[in-house]
């Protein structure tokens, strides 16, 4: 290789490194905040929810070491939880200015996802309902390793809450992982849509 093409090559590299540094999507991590109304759940169902969403970060891509809360997507994720539901609109629509949250997941009555969601219309942030998750289908093997993993983690059968927190987390997965990151907003929302029930673990 001559000196040119190795100029040409370095400074190659050297674009790539910086785009990635200046892109967090790229460079391997993304922020998920959950919201989950005090309101209407019980402070047992609320950690259910959040223990469901963290078993699914901890499934794939981990490795020693690691500083983020676990993995979806193949990428490093973040987790914020916002539980306070009087605040909780408030407390989101700061973050969000800020820039913080790439993907907001609202869990509650259906009231509450709708009031919540009108707060992200306008931003970068794409929001995911937890959809129908399949655990009512336990014959299914995803739903009876989740039940096993679940059981093994936590010490007691996962309640319908857990299933909600996991199944919004492997939507996730599946989302970020079908685009490398979570750049593009309109294809991530397209797959919430899509794994929005008929979803299978």
């Amino acid at each position: 290789m001559n000196i040119r093409k190795k100029a040409v090559s370095l400074f190659l590299s050297l674009v790539g490194v910086v785009v990635l540094a200046s892109n967090p999507a790229l460079a391997h991590r993304f922020n998920v905040a959950l919201v989950v109304p005090r309101a209407n759940l019980e402070t047992v169902q609320r950690r259910h929810i959040q223990e469901g969403f963290m078993l699914a970060t901890a499934e794939r891509d981990s490795h020693p070491g690691q500083e983020s809360d676990g993995h979806l997507g193949g990428l490093d994720v973040y987790v914020t939880v916002i539980d306070e539901l009087g605040r909780a609109p408030a407390d989101a629509a700061r973050l969000v200015t800020r820039g913080e949250f790439d993907i907001v997941v609202v869990f509650g009555p259906e009231e509450t996802p709708n009031r919540i969601g009108r707060l992200f219309e306008d931003t970068g942030v794409a929001l995911l309902l937890p959809g129908e998750p399949p655990f009512f289908e336990p014959d299914l093997p995803g739903v009876a390793a989740f039940s096993s993993a679940y059981e093994r983690e936590y010490g007691s059968p996962p309640s319908p809450q857990a299933a909600q927190g996991y199944n919004a987390a492997r939507r996730i997965d599946v989302a970020v992982r079908a685009q490398g990151g979570t750049d593009d907003r309109a294809s991530l929302l397209r797959t919430f849509k899509e794994t929005e029930r008929d979803f299978t673990w």
